[in-house]
């Protein structure tokens, strides 16, 4: 209908800007829209930064400025990080390798990281309002049937998950909040084509390479691991053999679906409902209209708007073309595109003139005279002209009683979530009061750990964070009621708790027997492929000499690329990091899947940037683009952490 009968009311609020870091703010526009295309996913790894210890909090592992990270939320999210890693590798995981020191460590400075650029961003008022939240989950495709939201599906989504609307969108608000500052440095990134075509180069480069591998497979049978070998190893890497925290829950469970079945009508209630919302459930009569609009300013003055409209009408009736006319004559420029069609049309969409004259006509194809409205003067013609549409009493029954049984429980579910924070608060020492003065079953949960569980309440963030928090762990109080879903709530309390301890020795004794007799197998390897690069230097030997000789394989690579990766990517990584052989070829020992390899670089070849597409070069500039972001942010980070006071407590990592 264009600009005719919708009002366009767009009010822009610009916030006042600092002038300290501007082009850092000027670049966040838009940010939030483009953040629905994947959150930006950084990786705040750093390494040698020292703390010094102040006061911290009894329960607090790090202390950034004025906020905190809590012990509780530390482990929570550290525990959920190692499930995603079991997720993402399967057979491959380490229980051993996750739970170093040095890992936990690492996940906590990224923790930091993360806190930092948030009050960074607070700093420098770059929030995230309600209504930009809200468009970000609309645009989320998980969230979507047929690419419109569903509110249904995201409840339904964030159940799956163990997460609650409130945590869900509280996560999200600081997750967009620390990627604007990423972000900003992306957008202001400056690439030139010459930069693209060195690293083109440098990724296209291939490398001449021989080899004599040296299998560690060879020196496993040499091997001898002692029990005191074994017992020592588990010693010194206790921290790699520890079970996880873990613990079982009782919990009453507030669910009104469960305490009402059925929803209780008489017939005379079901159709006094169906009444009083008759516009729901009929869809009254539509109908299809094109018009032609003359308006005193296109005609010149209101006399002669009229008088057009009126000639107009006589011209139709004599059987020139609407369309035609309304085309060349209406001063709708949007609907006089399309024939002076304005679509399907219900009552009370139009101004009252329009409308009465419109729903005046009979028959389709049937022409209204001229008929002013505040706009102009219209010309109307009846298109099409569809029926009432919608539920009888009897088809709209099963709903009206659905909305009713909804209703009731949403009632009960108030009253009785009232009833059970009152019941908490006045003693929080056992459940048996809520269950009993609320009707409620107490249940059991499993065991399970920081990171949750994959089904129940225990895969609920919020019950995980209350199940290990002083309060229920340490105190063995009930917790505060928990709000897990829409008419949700839970209250729990701890059953049995098993601290994190070493495992047993006679458990994990295989699992070191076979790491020591790689590790050492290895060496041996590495031993062997640097004795014979000895022998090169010392009686002449070459190459091809050698593996004759030894017995071993040689392997002759004429074009090694980066992309190889059948070769190892430990081996492509070394063999890319050697200097460029002079005129004689150069003898290294480098790693090689399943033990060493005594390797001669022959020659390096540059790549040529005319041969990679486009494609391939606004890959290069993303990457190069992506680079310079990292530096910066790297960059920021070191000087917001020299900035910024922050205290870590080893032990209670």
């Amino acid at each position: 209908m264009g600009a005719l009968f919708i009002s366009d009311n767009r009010n822009y609020n610009r916030g006042h800007t600092r002038i300290m870091l501007q082009a850092i703010r000027d670049r966040v526009t838009g940010i939030v829209a483009i953040f629905v295309l994947g959150l930006l996913a950084v990786p705040f790894l750093f390494f040698g930064l020292d703390s010094y210890m102040r006061g911290v909090p009894q329960d607090a592992v790090a202390v950034v400025g004025d906020a905190e990270i809590s012990s509780s939320e530390f482990q929570t999210s550290f525990a959920q990080y190692r499930q995603r890693l079991r997720q993402q590798l399967g057979d491959r995981y380490s229980e051993l390798d996750t739970n170093q020191p040095a890992v936990r460590r690492e996940h906590l400075e990224g923790m930091i990281d993360q806190l930092l650029l948030r009050q960074y961003a607070e700093d420098l008022g770059l929030r995230v309002s309600d209504q930009a939240l809200a468009q970000v989950i609309r645009d989320i495709p998980a969230f979507q049937i047929e690419g419109q939201f569903n509110q249904d599906v995201y409840m339904q989504a964030l159940r799956g998950a163990g997460e609650t609307p409130r945590s869900f969108e509280q996560t999200l608000r600081e997750d967009i909040q620390t990627s604007l500052i990423p972000q900003a440095l992306s957008g202001s990134a400056v690439v030139t084509e010459t930069e693209v075509d060195r690293l083109i180069s440098l990724q296209r480069q291939t490398r001449q390479v021989s080899l004599v591998q040296v299998p560690a497979a060879e020196f496993e049978d040499q091997v001898e691991v002692s029990e005191e070998d074994v017992e020592a190893y588990y010693q010194d890497n206790i921290d790699r053999f520890t079970t996880e925290e873990r613990v079982r829950l009782a919990y009453v469970e507030l669910q009104p679906e469960a305490l009402i079945e059925e929803a209780e009508l008489s017939e005379e209630e079901l159709r006094q409902r169906y009444e009083s919302a008759r516009q729901r459930y009929l869809t009254p009569e539509a109908r299809r209209a094109s018009h032609i609009l003359i308006t005193s300013e296109g005609a010149g003055d209101a006399e002669s708007a009229e008088a057009l409209a009126t000639e107009l009408r006589e011209r139709i009736a004599e059987g020139e073309s609407f369309q035609e006319l309304a085309a060349e004559y209406s001063d709708d420029p949007v609907s006089a595109e399309q024939g002076g069609d304005l679509g399907w049309i219900e009552p009370e969409d139009m101004v009252a003139p329009f409308e009465e004259a419109l729903y005046d006509l009979a028959a389709a194809g049937d022409v209204s005279d001229p008929v002013e409205t505040q706009f102009g003067w219209h010309i109307i013609r009846l298109d099409e002209i569809r029926p009432p549409q919608g539920m009888s009493f009897e088809e709209a029954r099963p709903e009206i009683l659905e909305e009713h049984l909804q209703r009731q429980r949403e009632d009960l579910y108030i009253e009785l979530s009232e009833r059970m924070v009152d019941l908490v608060y006045a003693d929080d020492s056992s459940l048996d009061p809520l269950a009993e003065e609320l009707g409620l079953e107490i249940k059991e949960t499993d065991w399970f750990t920081r990171a949750g569980a994959e089904n129940g309440i225990a895969s609920n963030e919020e019950v995980v964070q209350a199940a290990f928090s002083d309060l229920v762990l340490l105190d063995e109080a009930v917790s505060d009621p928990i709000e897990i879903d829409r008419n949700h709530m839970v209250a729990v309390k701890v059953l049995e708790h098993e601290p994190a301890e070493p495992r047993p020795l006679e458990e994990v004794s295989d699992r070191i027997r076979q790491r020591l007799v790689t590790e050492r197998s290895r060496e041996m390897a590495e031993e062997r492929a640097e004795a014979l690069l000895e022998r090169v230097g010392s009686d002449g030997s070459t190459l091809e000499s050698l593996a004759e000789s030894e017995g071993l394989d040689l392997v002759s690579i004429d074009s090694l690329g980066r992309r190889d990766f059948q070769q190892g990517p430990a081996f492509l990584r070394e063999v890319f990091r050697l200097p460029a052989p002079g005129e004689e070829p150069t003898l290294h020992v480098l790693p090689r899947q399943g033990g060493y390899a005594l390797v001669r670089l022959e020659g390096v070849r540059a790549g040529n940037p005319a041969e990679a597409s486009e494609t391939e070069r606004d890959m290069m500039r993303r990457q190069l683009r992506s680079t310079r972001t990292q530096e910066a942010l790297e960059g920021l980070i070191a000087r917001l952490r020299e900035e910024t006071e922050i205290s870590v407590v080893e032990d209670r990592l």
